[in-house]
């Protein structure tokens, strides 16, 4: 008795949990571990690596606009980026802030000078100068092969980087086209008394600045700072390049073609608002350009001031006499986006049950370094005091290619979604900086929580018995509790069941019976049986599951049941 009812609850507890388990929720990851491959297309947002254990999406500091129906554009191509320096490289504003400038454009390298006067320019032999179609802008650039020559900059007793002087904000920028960019090739130098140095050298076709006992503090401890271009330079191609620093907050900026690559806080806790470390210059300081080098140099300036990169902003009207970028050290006002590809969720008549997310917002320099200020987990508006905040859209359909033709859905994280249905669905995410620009929401992880509307299990235990021209097909039910009905399959091969006969072709649908007889059938023929449940949630006809085990049997005369 014991050993029965044993039995039967096991059988219970077996059938229930399956049952249960056949339509249960079922969940997807963005981001996290899984990382952010499934981003197909992102504006203004870049991964970060530094700021949690996974890399996560936040806002980037990049050139911005916004169009005209309000939507974050990319930042400028790199066609677009030279035009807009060559009209914004002559504004009354930025002229006057100049300190050094040397444009190439003189008849030969003996002629090269500062026309600004502050600065001494020697020329060692084996430089040579390109003509007007190979420069980058005006009527020459400066031609390096590789040794040992080089330009070299004296300060004079009126140069920012006169020996002695205590520099405060500064920037250095200029225009270069590499010809292979090897390991070590040195672009810039700048060279002092000591052990005081700036150089900017390629590493692993990257340019890496290293200013070594540069930024002292009033007790002459000094700090070594190393920042990184994340950008690949392409050889052969011009690229503009400004490294520029603010001594009231210790930010120093790495910005290639308008768009910063690194950022560094040049203070004691190496973040914002600490103590900041500023430039002490030793004597016998000088500029070196192009040691070690093989390729060209244009345009190459020194400013007294933060300057903006080359991007629209500086074209705004409201902006052309400003010498600080608007947005420095800031996020885009207008915001960013993400849109994923179409995620497949596996079976049509698939439901979006909610989504969940995790983040927070970001502070600090706008460029790999930057600290969490704000963590945000569970439900609700995904947004914070500071009015940060991202927000959530999906669309869904049954054909990937269409469901561009489908309206965008808001939806808030852990809130049930009614509307979602089919069995691709794309999320978008819309992010939003702090009202003063200073912070960034950043997102963590993406969870899709959905009903992937599995078809039904198939029946068990399928019986089939032979009869005179017949065969009485019997089986066990779907443990699925929305079964509503079994397709019954039948052939003369195993697994073809292409079955025809008098009840009809194959497949036969038995309703939400649990055993069908099949008349018509030829004596003596081998018949092959598989039967398959379904669903009624399939966006058209049947949602059929998987069949079940085989079974075999020939009609004869006498058949024995």
């Amino acid at each position: 008795m014991c050993k029965k009812i044993f039995i039967t609850l096991l059988f219970y507890c077996v059938f229930t949990q399956t049952a249960s388990l056949a339509a249960s929720e079922r969940t997807l990851y963005l981001g996290g571990q899984a990382g952010w491959k499934m981003i197909e297309k992102r504006t203004q947002v870049e991964e970060f690596q530094a700021v949690r254990p996974r890399s996560v999406l936040a806002l980037s500091s990049a050139w911005t606009a916004s169009s005209s129906n309000g939507a974050s554009e990319q930042a400028p191509g790199y066609d677009e980026v030279l035009a807009l320096y060559s009209q914004i490289r002559n504004f009354p504003a930025r002229e006057s802030a100049l300190d050094a400038a040397l444009s190439f454009d003189e008849d030969g390298p003996r002629g090269y000078r500062d026309s600004m006067g502050n600065y001494a320019v020697e020329i060692s032999d084996g430089v040579l100068a390109s003509g007007k179609r190979w420069a980058r802008y005006g009527n020459g650039a400066a031609v390096f092969a590789g040794g040992e020559q080089e330009v070299v900059l004296r300060p004079l007793r009126n140069a920012l980087f006169a020996p002695g002087r205590s520099v405060r904000n500064f920037s250095i920028e200029f225009w270069l086209y590499p010809n292979t960019l090897e390991n070590g090739e040195q672009i810039l130098a700048w060279r002092s008394f000591g052990k005081q140095r700036i150089y900017c050298e390629a590493q692993k076709n990257r340019l890496q600045w290293s200013f070594q006992d540069f930024f002292a503090a009033p007790d002459e401890r000094k700090l070594d700072i190393t920042i990184t271009s994340r950008t690949v330079v392409v050889p052969r191609k011009w690229s503009h390049h400004l490294i520029r620093y603010n001594a009231d907050t210790g930010l120093l900026e790495y910005v290639i073609n308008g768009r910063v690559e690194d950022a560094a806080y040049t203070t004691a806790s190496a973040r914002e608002n600490g103590d900041v470390y500023t430039p002490l210059l030793s004597r016998d300081g000088r500029f070196e350009l192009g040691g070690r080098f093989s390729g060209m140099l244009d345009e190459f300036r020194i400013y007294k001031r933060v300057i903006e990169a080359p991007g629209r902003t500086a074209l705004e009207e409201q902006n052309r006499t400003a010498l600080e970028l608007p947005e420095l050290s800031k996020f885009p006002r207008g915001g960013g986006r993400i849109e994923t590809q179409a995620v497949d969720l596996g079976e049509a008549g698939s439901r979006l049950l909610r989504i969940e997310a995790s983040g927070g917002t970001l502070g600090g320099a706008a460029g790999r370094r930057m600290t969490v200020k704000n963590t945000y987990t569970g439900g609700g508006n995904f947004r914070f005091a500071d009015h940060s905040a991202v927000q959530f859209f999906v669309r869904s359909g049954e054909e990937p290619y269409r469901l561009a033709e489908q309206a965008w859905i808001p939806v808030m994280p852990s809130a049930a979604i009614t509307a979602a249905q089919g069995r691709y669905v794309q999320i978008a995410a819309a992010f939003y900086p702090s009202g003063d620009c200073e912070s960034s929401p950043y997102l963590e992880t993406i969870k899709l929580v959905y009903d992937s509307n599995d078809p039904p299990w198939p029946p068990s235990m399928v019986v089939a018995r032979a009869q005179d021209g017949a065969v009485e097909l019997s089986w066990r039910s779907s443990p699925d509790s929305d079964t509503r009905g079994y397709l019954v399959y039948y052939g003369t091969k195993s697994g073809v069941y292409y079955g025809e006969g008098s009840p009809g072709a194959s497949p036969l649908d038995a309703g939400n019976r649990t055993s069908l007889r099949i008349d018509g059938l030829r004596n003596g023929v081998l018949y092959f049986f598989a039967v398959a449940a379904y669903d009624g949630k399939g966006p058209v006809g049947f949602h059929e599951g998987k069949f079940s085990k085989e079974t075999v049997a020939r009609p004869l005369r006498s058949s024995v049941n």
